[in-house]
């Protein structure tokens, strides 16, 4: 029988606005509280997302933790191997096993000739509600092919090829997806649970962590002390999905690529524009679909030609060890008064120059009920290992350099030089 799919992202500060509507479908029981998605790559080439299968299982974990994660791949986890392809259709490969290695490696299995590893693991908790009429206990096919699958929990943990360690790499956000025969009843379905349009189709969020978790491996970040140090620019008429495309080939046209293909990290978060009454500095509390916070302060604006500096302080890490309480309480801690909220949608695509120094280019959707700024920034990230690590001046004289560049790719004729920032954009706004 025909089934369409729908599946969309939320930030969690939404998901119990979407709960009160979702109680009015009867709760479909499940044997098991998690389902555990296994990612294996082959052994015998890089690592690349294209080639990637998958191991779906399902399990009741006492918590949802590397530890949990470990102890169950000692004792042998099963489940149904996978191949997905980009257009979403799902080849079954055949029930597996898998198992920590006896030497503490990875599991390792082959399937259609291949040899692959384990590479890491998202844990959901899920519901699962049918909207089929009259639907109740014991539920049969019509009520499963009428179905609401809400993730409200994701996690995301890396195994390491030689140890078989577990790490975590952060929380995804919750996930809602909707099953029925036709279009029609999915989109009807779609808005009687969500009128304001806040499940919105988002990048694949379990790459982003993966990316950012290779890119930290991959460069040796500046130092606390060293400036934050970027050239911006501002795209009056607006960035669409295929720039990033545009840039990203640009790019492995004449530098180093720092990430597999896609080799880019794509996210949606939100950003809290505050001030804490020193009137040069720029106050911001990050908000991610997990709903873990962290603060961002900048201040100490100046140039270094047409290098923009800032002394910034913020974490790396909010994915995964980000404060978990209201935004309310988080400000009202750091003694911060909040002014205005945007919304940003993130490309950054890494590269390296022949010297080692590491950059990023940054193509930022920015969105508020107030306005909306498009920007295209370059930044300084740091250097490849072993690299010698670099004077002020000489990021800035790259920053000059790419700043060309880029003005003179396929972008260049819809940039502008960057008007400010977008703590001052959205806070004039607000």
């Amino acid at each position: 029988m025909r089934r369409v799919e729908w599946r969309g992202d939320l930030f969690v500060a939404d998901l119990d606005e979407v709960s009160a509507r979702l109680v009015a479908w009867p709760l479909i029981p499940r044997p098991f509280r998690h389902t555990l998605t296994f990612f294996l790559h082959p052994v015998d080439g890089d690592w690349d997302v294209a080639t990637a299968i998958r191991m779906r299982a399902y399990r009741n974990l006492p918590e949802v933790s590397a530890d949990a994660v470990a102890a169950a791949l000692s004792s042998g986890v099963e489940g149904k191997l996978q191949a997905k392809s980009p257009l979403g259709r799902v080849e079954q490969l055949g029930p597996v096993l898998l198992r920590t290695m006896p030497d503490g490696g990875a599991p390792l299995l082959t399937s259609r000739g291949r040899v692959y590893r384990v590479h890491s693991v998202r844990v959901s908790a899920r519901e699962h509600r049918s909207f089929s009429a009259g639907a109740a206990p014991p539920f049969g096919t019509a009520a499963e092919l009428r179905r609401i699958t809400v993730d409200r929990t994701r996690m995301l943990f890396r195994i390491d090829a030689a140890a078989g360690t577990v790490t975590s790499l952060g929380e995804l956000g919750p996930r809602l997806e909707i099953k029925a025969p036709t279009r029609a009843t999915v989109d009807t379905v779609r808005q009687a649970l969500d009128p304001g349009g806040a499940i919105r189709v988002r990048p694949n969020a379990s790459l982003a962590l993966l990316f950012q978790d290779e890119l930290r491996q991959r460069i040796d970040p500046a130092s606390a002390g060293f400036p934050e140090m970027e050239i911006k620019f501002d795209v009056p008429g607006g960035l669409v999905d295929d720039d990033a495309d545009t840039v990203a080939e640009a790019i492995a046209d004449t530098f180093e690529v720092l990430l597999p293909a896609p080799a880019r990290i794509e996210r949606v978060r939100r950003y809290h524009v505050c001030h804490d009454g020193d009137a040069g500095a720029e106050c911001t509390v990050v908000e991610t679909a997990s709903g873990r916070l962290s603060a961002k302060r900048k201040r100490g604006e100046r140039r270094l030609g047409l290098a923009l500096l800032r002394d910034t302080i913020a974490s790396r890490t909010t994915d995964a060890d980000g404060a978990l309480c209201s935004v309310d309480h988080f400000t009202g801690e750091l003694g911060w008064t909040c002014m205005a909220m945007f919304e940003k949608a993130q490309t950054k695509i890494p590269f390296g120059l022949p010297e080692g120094r590491a950059y990023l280019v940054s193509l930022d959707r920015c969105t508020a009920r107030e306005g909306r700024l498009d920007q295209v920034e370059i930044e300084f990230i740091g250097t490849v290992p072993g690299s010698p690590f670099p004077t002020a001046q000489t990021v800035a004289d790259d920053l000059a350099l790419l700043g060309e560049w880029l003005v003179a790719g396929p972008l260049g004729c819809r940039l502008a030089p960057g008007s400010g920032s977008k703590h001052a954009f959205f806070r004039a706004t607000a």
